[in-house]
C-alpha cells in the first residue's frame, strides 16, 4: 500500500500529539494553517504561517526550542522579508517532513537555522532570493567567501547535502553543483585537522579549580537554609503585593551577617535580584562539579533529572551512579545512560536537589517522588520561576524549564591565572604543540576554561592519579579513580552493563587515555624526577 501522508521527522516524548501530516500528492507547500506543533491536549502551539515554530513541547527535557525565522537585526517585516522567510520555511519543511531519514535533533535544526538566516541576510543585501544564493555558483561562492568560520562552512555543506537528499523532487530546492560541495567537504577536513585538541588543565590549575568549587559549595551549605527561606519569604511577599511594586528592605534588613557577607563577596550587592542570581550560580557550580567527577558532557549534565542517583554495591563497597540522557552520536535521540561518580559528585547533586525542592515548592509540585517518569523533573530547574532576576516563567505547557547554567560573575572569579610552570607542564604533555604562541595560554592570562576540558583532564589524571605530584589533587582524584577502576576497567562486567554499546560514553575515553596517561606518568615520575636512580 502506498503511503500518501508524511509525518514530521521529530522525536516525540510519550503522550504528545504530533503536528499535521503532509500529503505527498500536493504540488505546493503547506498552507499557513498547517499545524506545526501541538500541546499534549491537542491545542495548537505553532502554525506553518507563524514567524516562529515552537518545538519546546517536543524537546525531551523541555528546553526552549523555537525556530525563529526573523533573520534581520532591525526594521520591519517588509514584503521582501516575507518572501525570504517563506524560503527559510521551505528549507525546514524539507528537513522535518520530506526527509526519509531519522529525525534531526533540535540542536542540529537550530544550527541549520543559524546558517539559513545568514544566507537570507546576504540575499537581502544582494537584492536577490535565498534560493538563488544556494543555487547560483557565482553568488554562492561570494557568500562562502564572506564567512570566516570553519564551523559555518562545515555546517553549511552538511545542510546542502541534506537538501540534495530530499526524496520528493516536486518540492525540492535547486542546489549548486556537486563539485563545489565536494570542495567544501575538502575544506571541512582541513578545518577539522587544524583544530587543536582540548587542552588538559595543568595540575596546579586543575587542583585550584576543584578546590575553589568545593570550597564554594561548603560555604553555600552554611547559609543555604537561610538564603532559600529568605527567597521564599520575598516570593510570598511579592505575591501579596499583587500589582503593586514590592519593596523587600524590611525582609533583607533582618538577615544574618554570614549570609550578607556571602552574597556581597560573590555578587558585590545585597539585593533580592543578586540573591536570586546566586542561586543560578550555585546550580552552575553544582553542574561543573558533577562534570568534574563523572566525565559528563555539558548538555548531559544540564539535563539530568532530579531523581538521578542510583546506589549499587560492588565488592562490598557502595558506589554512586548518576542516571541521565545523552544524544551524542545517537542521531539526536535521547538515550538513557549512567555515569559513575564520587562523594564530591554526590554532594553536588544533593545541594542541587535542595535548591530544586524550593523551586518545585512554589510551583506546588508534589509528584517528584512518585512519578515514574523521572525526566519530567529536571534537577537544574530554572530559578527564573521566582521572578526576581527576570520575568517569571509563564507557560501553559506542563514541562519544567531548565536554567541557563552559566554565571560569569561568580564562576570566572574561581578560575586562576596561568603561571610559567603551567605552560611548561603543557609542553611536557604535548611537546609538538606551540603552546606559547597561542594567545589564550599566555602567562598572566586567566586559564581559558571550557567544560570539555574537565572530561579530558579527568580521563588523563584519574587514569593514573599517582602521577600527579600535588597532594591536594591526588586526594581529590583518589576516590573517583577507585570508582572508575571498579567500573571502567577493561573487561569489567559492570562497565559493559553500564555503558552497553555507547561509544561516546566517558568510560571509553577513560580507557583510551591509558597510553597517554602512562607516558605522562613516566615523564613526571622518571624523566622529571630529582630522585637518583639506582643502577641495576
Amino acid at each position: 500500500m502506498t503511503i500518501l501522508n508524511l509525518d514530521a521527522k521529530l522525536t516525540f516524548p510519550s503522550h504528545h500529539i504530533p503536528p499535521d501530516s503532509f500529503n505527498i500528492l500536493n504540488d505546493s507547500l503547506p498552507s499557513d494553517d498547517f499545524v506545526v506543533s501541538r500541546s499534549p491536549t491537542g491545542a495548537i502551539i505553532s502554525l506553518y504561517g507563524d514567524i516562529v515554530w515552537d518545538f519546546t513541547i517536543y524537546h525531551p527535557d523541555g528546553k526552549p526550542s523555537p525556530l525563529l525565522f526573523s533573520y534581520w537585526d532591525q526594521g520591519e517585516l517588509t514584503p521582501n522579508r516575507q518572501e525570504l522567510i517563506k524560503e527559510i520555511k521551505h528549507i525546514f519543511f524539507i528537513l522535518i517532513w520530506l526527509r526519509d531519514k531519522s529525525p534531526l535533533s533540535f540542536g542540529t535544526l537550530r544550527n541549520y537555522l543559524t546558517i539559513t538566516r545568514d544566507i537570507a541576510k546576504f540575499a537581502e543585501r544582494k537584492h536577490t532570493t535565498l534560493k538563488e544564493v544556494i543555487g547560483n555558483n557565482k553568488l554562492f561562492l561570494e557568500f562562502v567567501r564572506s564567512q570566516n568560520s570553519g564551523w559555518f562552512i562545515e555546517t553549511l555543506s552538511s545542510l546542502l547535502l541534506l537538501l540534495i537528499a530530499s526524496s520528493y523532487q516536486n518540492l525540492a530546492i535547486k542546489i549548486i553543483e556537486p563539485e563545489i560541495i565536494r570542495q567544501l567537504q575538502k575544506q571541512n577536513k582541513q578545518y577539522r585537522a587544524s583544530l587543536n585538541q582540548h587542552a588538559p588543565i595543568p595540575t596546579r590549575i586543575y587542583s585550584e579549580i576543584l578546590k575553589n568549587w568545593t570550597c564554594y559549595l561548603d560555604e553555600w551549605e552554611k547559609v543555604s537554609n537561610e538564603l532559600m527561606q529568605l527567597i521564599l519569604e520575598c516570593y510570598e511577599y511579592k505575591l501579596s503585593c499583587s500589582a503593586k511594586r514590592a519593596y523587600f528592605h524590611s525582609i533583607l534588613d533582618n538577615v544574618s551577617e554570614p549570609l550578607k557577607n556571602f552574597v556581597n563577596e560573590h555578587t558585590g550587592q545585597f539585593t533580592i535580584k543578586q540573591i536570586s542570581s546566586l542561586v543560578t550560580a550555585t546550580q552552575c557550580i553544582c553542574k561543573l562539579v558533577i562534570q568534574a567527577f563523572s566525565g559528563m558532557r555539558d548538555e548531559e549534565a544540564q539535563t539530568i533529572p532530579y531523581q538521578c542517583i542510583k546506589e549499587v554495591i560492588s565488592n562490598s563497597q557502595k558506589h554512586y551512579l548518576i542516571i541521565g540522557r545523552t544524544t551524542k552520536l545517537n542521531q539526536g535521540n535521547a538515550k538513557t545512560t549512567q555515569w559513575i561518580t564520587s562523594i564530591e559528585g554526590l554532594k553536588a547533586v544533593r545541594i542541587a536537589q535542595k535548591i530544586a525542592d524550593h523551586i518545585y515548592q512554589i510551583l506546588d509540585e508534589q509528584g517528584i517522588q512518585k512519578n515514574t517518569d523521572i525526566f519530567q523533573y529536571p534537577l537544574f530547574i530554572s530559578a527564573s520561576y521566582f521572578g526576581f532576576s527576570s520575568k517569571p516563567i509563564e507557560s501553559t505547557i506542563k514541562q519544567y524549564r531548565i536554567g541557563t547554567l552559566y554565571s560569569k560573575q561568580v564562576v570566572d572569579k574561581l578560575i586562576p591565572q596561568i603561571k610559567l610552570a603551567d605552560v611548561e607542564e603543557l609542553e611536557q604533555i604535548d611537546p609538538h604543540r606551540a603552546w606559547r604562541s597561542e594567545e589564550i595560554f599566555l602567562i598572566g592570562q586567566y586559564w581559558p576554561f571550557t567544560t570539555h576540558q574537565l572530561r579530558r583532564s579527568l580521563a588523563l589524571y584519574a587514569q593514573r592519579s599517582g602521577l600527579v605530584s600535588l597532594p591536594s589533587l591526588r586526594r581529590q582524584l583518589q576516590h573517583i579513580t577507585n570508582e572508575m577502576t571498579s567500573y571502567y576497567a577493561k573487561g569489567s562486567t559492570f562497565a559493559k552493563n553500564l555503558i552497553n554499546d555507547d561509544k561516546s560514553h566517558f568510560a571509553n575515553e577513560w580507557q583510551q587515555t591509558q597510553v597517554e596517561s602512562n607516558s605522562l606518568g613516566y615523564i613526571f615520575n622518571v624523566l622529571m624526577s630529582n630522585t637518583r636512580q639506582s643502577k641495576t
